[in-house]
């Protein structure tokens, strides 16, 4: 069975007040511009190349596009401490650090459980919390950039 969790948002991170007037992708080719990467394989990572397929965009004008973090984190501080003008990453790490946000994407992740599990007491207990639990959901909410409407949602039986 597939179950949502939430959608979330990502888009580029730059400092507050946007000093360098980064709109988008095209920006990234720009000389004064340094990004940086999340690591190769991460769903960040997909996200940035198939973005810049779409616009033709060759990565290897972007300044900095070899130097990954692993986290969205690791990507908000890099932005917020100068290192880089800009990192692709989630709306809450750049709500958590005070940084701006363009967005880019909104994603949906599902929790996968197989039907013989569906009904096990603490797979339900799990689905319940998500479902109907209103401080958990207030929580998930508050982080910034999650959706939690179809939280807990059967997308396929």
């Amino acid at each position: 069975m597939l179950i949502n969790l939430v959608y979330r948002e990502q888009g580029l991170l730059v400092i507050k007040g946007n000093p360098k007037n980064i709109r988008g992708f095209k920006d990234l080719i720009r000389e004064d511009i340094t990004f940086i990467n999340r690591q190769s394989g991460s769903g960040t990572r997909l996200l940035t190349d198939k973005h810049l397929k779409e616009f033709k965009i060759d990565a290897q004008k972007i300044k900095g596009y070899e130097k990954e973090e692993f986290t969205h984190m690791g990507v908000a501080s890099a932005v917020l401490s100068g290192v880089a003008d800009t990192g692709l990453a989630i709306l809450a790490s750049a709500k958590a650090l005070g940084l701006d946000f363009i967005p880019v994407a909104k994603e949906r992740y599902d929790i996968a459980v197989e039907k013989e599990f569906y009904n096990l007491e603490m797979v339900q207990r799990f689905f319940e919390i998500i479902r109907s639990d209103s401080e958990f959901r207030n929580t998930v909410v508050s982080l910034g950039g999650y959706d939690v409407s179809d939280m807990g949602k059967i997308v396929y039986p």
